[in-house]
């Protein structure tokens, strides 16, 4: 009774309210000795041309009033500023404006969606309506299901009664009987006459009665009403964020834009828009953990997401705000993005960072409102929740508080609380909730890097298929460790590829440090090339593209060079990455030939325009690893395109020591096993040789298990008894150097190290390998 009494004040009630939203902007507004920012201690880049375009308006608006009438129709001039920034640049909007207030000496008004809507505890309970209660139409129709035909929201101030107030399901919605007929109007389920009845918002209506007028009055007249005080006697900027929000529909747009265009002379007034990431936003569509869309406003965006006419009504939307910030702010600045490819990597970086703060924040705002409306509080909760990389949806949010209360309880730290009394949560209780949601949502084994390349937005077709052949680093399994000898390729391999990845402060000085576009690994066959690949992968943390012809062919003209230009798409999408190309003379082999197919040929140009061409950017993280026993046979631009050549010769017997090494680490040998006398038994053997030696080897013990117990079974047979029991791998001996004596007869080595095929190699690499002599000489097969 005492609540509804209070609702019916004339007085009290928009008094009350108003003057609460004026506290608030108090707080709100900053004065320029307060403010440490400024243009000379900026602590992000500022590019000069965004710096002095804001100066050049903002003069005009807060140094030279009179002038004022000079400059209305020029748009650069006007003193209302649209602040355009990319994904994620909030806090560096902020503090730009923050930085132009400190230069003028003026003050600054920070004004957001939250402290208009209602978003502040400060402000009062909404009012509730009662079936019978006379009400006022203030506001736009806001319908949350299907829109008939003809249907037209009531004029301002139209009168009505409740008649359907729906109290006992908490909606924010109330039927109203309006006493005019309404356009496209309903009868309220039988509640009354046909066109005068409509389902209207809450916030739409206010009670009817003396002082309507003022209970009616916008959040944003009062801002009007604050700051018009406040610039006459000082300069002031009005910062308001989130302004995509403050203008969501026709009527708050045209109220808006009314205040916005009646800001007297010495106000200076800039909106806040970042630019949203559509495709983010899409692939984060489906996960059970809402993830941050950069900008604030887009988190409303994926509600239209899940089918292609949804996307249709979003796109028309953000048209349609598009052409009302334009009108709300003639004078639109956009923040440019550094030019330089290090200082860029450093500025996204902070962006990054302030992004996760903006999280952070968003998740404490959510938990502390749960926790209000539920009747409980937490003093911790700033210091307690640290979710960083992802927002809370209100699921998330309902198991930390459940799972807190429920811990609380079970320690008895909580009495049985009277009447209006808070439950108070302790930080460590909400820890616990936080901790439990978190083991129940995670799934340490699933959740790798394959997941991660799921969610690589891609442009077409192309680009989604090859993504499934793509190899995450920790799915490879091949280190530098797993490959004996090849010492100085190995190194050759980290200086080139791991270094700049792990000291990148090393490489960013000058022109001369630019990464490595091309690695050619060639040499015999089996000598470790394609493991070679593989650690380079695993070693440097890189995404591994194995291309073939078979994965970039196609039956239709044309895209084959699709699949080309995809491959480079994808791997910047996923740098840092490595192309592999194995047997890279079958797919790049010389254009000389005059039977090879004109779509060949093209594939062929296609990829060495994306490998090093006009568009290829020099400090992207992509690498192209070729592998071939044919190095003769790649056509010149390749060549030209593959810097560092290294050949993978066969190993010599300290290095086919290393091998054997390597292999037979974790098998069991006898004492009388000498790898050195094994070595040098198998001069000539690739590393692939070797492996298949010591596998023969391993065959032989089983050979003479299963001898034994053929002879076992025989002889029970004979004496007609059960047959013996099988043996198991225990009872598998060690290998002996007499196996391996008996494999080497076996198995040969699988290339001549005087062939045609090792005397044309060590030509090439003469001519154009790592530490070749450059001399080119004639073979005696060409004469």
């Amino acid at each position: 009774m005492e609540e509804q009494k209070y609702c019916n004040s004339e007085e009290n009630v928009p008094f009350g309210r108003h003057q609460l939203l004026k506290d608030d902007l108090k707080k709100a507004t900053i004065s320029a000795s307060d403010i440490s920012e400024s243009f000379d201690n900026f602590p992000y880049y500022l590019s000069g041309t965004t710096k002095n375009v804001l100066l050049s308006s903002a003069y005009v608006n807060l140094c030279c009033k009179e002038s004022t009438k000079f400059t209305k129709g020029i748009s650069s001039l006007c003193k209302r500023v649209l602040l355009s920034g990319p994904a994620g640049s909030e806090i560096y909007q902020e503090l730009l404006v923050k930085a132009l207030t400190k230069s003028f000496g003026a003050k600054l008004l920070i004004v957001d969606y939250s402290l208009l809507s209602g978003g502040q505890p400060s402000k009062l309970k909404d009012e509730s309506y009662k079936k019978g209660d006379r009400v006022r139409y203030i506001g736009p129709l806001r319908s949350s299901g299907i829109t008939l035909e003809g249907q037209r929201a009531p004029d301002y101030g139209s009168q009505g009664e409740v008649r359907l107030p729906f109290e006992e399901n908490g909606s924010s919605k109330v039927g109203v009987r309006f006493d005019k007929q309404i356009p496209g109007g309903i009868d309220l389920g039988g509640n009354c006459e046909l066109d005068h009845g409509l389902f209207c918002s809450v916030d739409s209506l206010c009670l009817d009665g003396p002082g309507w007028e003022d209970r009616a009055k916008h959040p944003f007249d009062v801002v009007f009403e604050f700051a018009s005080e406040e610039s006459q006697h000082e300069p002031l900027i009005l910062f308001l964020k989130d302004v995509e929000k403050m203008c969501g529909n026709n009527y708050t747009y045209h109220g808006l834009k009314n205040k916005l265009e009646s800001f007297p002379a010495g106000i200076f007034i800039i909106g806040s828009q970042t630019q949203t990431d559509a495709r983010k936003d899409k692939s984060n569509s489906g996960s059970p953990w809402l993830k941050f869309p950069y900008s604030q406003a887009a988190i409303l965006d994926l509600a239209f997401q899940d089918s292609f006419g949804r996307v249709s009504e979003k796109n028309k939307e953000a048209l349609k705000m598009s052409k009302h910030l334009t009108k709300l702010f003639p004078n639109k600045v956009t923040i440019e993005t550094p030019q330089d490819e290090s200082e860029l990597s450093r500025w996204k970086q902070l962006l990054d960072r302030d992004v996760e703060i903006l999280k952070a924040k968003a998740n404490v705002l959510k938990i502390q409102s749960f926790l209000t409306r539920h009747g409980m509080e937490c003093t911790d909760v700033e210091s307690v929740i640290c979710v960083k990389d992802r927002i809370l949806t209100s699921e998330c949010v309902d198991k930390i508080v459940g799972y807190a209360l429920s811990h609380q309880l079970k320690d008895r730290t909580i009495q049985t609380p009277g009447k209006d009394v808070k439950v108070v949560l302790s930080g460590e209780s909400l820890k616990h909730g936080v901790d439990l949601l978190e083991c129940i949502q995670s799934d340490p084994k699933k959740k790798s890097t394959k997941k991660s390349l799921k969610d690589v937005a891609t442009e077409n077709e192309f680009e989604k298929r090859l993504l499934t052949d793509v190899i995450p680093p920790d799915e490879i399994g091949v280190t530098f460790e797993d490959i004996g000898a090849l010492e100085n390729v190995k190194e050759t391999l980290k200086e080139l590829v791991m270094l700049p990845l792990q000291r990148p402060e090393l490489f960013s000085k000058g022109q001369l440090m630019k990464p490595c576009k091309g690695i050619l690994l060639f040499g015999p066959p089996g000598t470790g090339k394609t493991m070679l690949a593989k650690a380079v992968a695993t070693e440097a943390g890189a995404n591994f593209i194995n291309i073939s012809m078979s994965s970039i062919a196609s039956k239709w003209f044309g895209e084959g060079e699709k699949y080309v230009k995809a491959v480079f798409s994808l791997a910047s999408k996923i740098s840092p990455s490595v192309i592999f190309v194995d047997e890279v003379d079958g797919m790049l082999g010389r254009r000389e030939n005059p039977g090879e197919h004109e779509a060949m040929r093209k594939m062929k140009n296609e990829f060495m325009v994306n490998w090093d061409g006009l568009r290829t950017k020099d400090k992207e993280r992509v690498l192209v690893l070729a592998a071939t026993n044919r190095p003769f046979d790649l056509d010149e631009a390749v060549v030209r395109r593959l810097p560092r050549r290294l050949m993978v010769n066969l190993p010599d017997a300290p290095n086919r020591r290393k091998i054997l090494g390597v292999i037979l680490a974790k098998e069991d040998l006898a004492a009388d096993v000498d790898l050195d006398a094994l070595a040098n038994l198998t001069d000539g053997y690739s590393g692939s040789d070797l492996k298949n030696l010591c596998i023969t080897a391993a065959h032989g013990p089983i050979r003479e298990i299963l001898g034994r117990e053929k002879k076992e079974i025989a002889l029970a047979e004979a004496e007609n008894r059960p047959a013996p029991p099988q043996c198991s791998s225990s009872d598998v001996r060690s290998l002996k150097y007499s196996d391996f004596k008996h494999a080497h007869e076996q198995v040969c080595a699988s290339i001549s190290s005087d062939s045609n095929n090792m005397n044309e190699l060590i030509q090439w690499n003469d001519l154009y390998g790592e530490g070749g002599s450059r001399q080119k000489t004639s073979l005696s097969y060409f004469m």
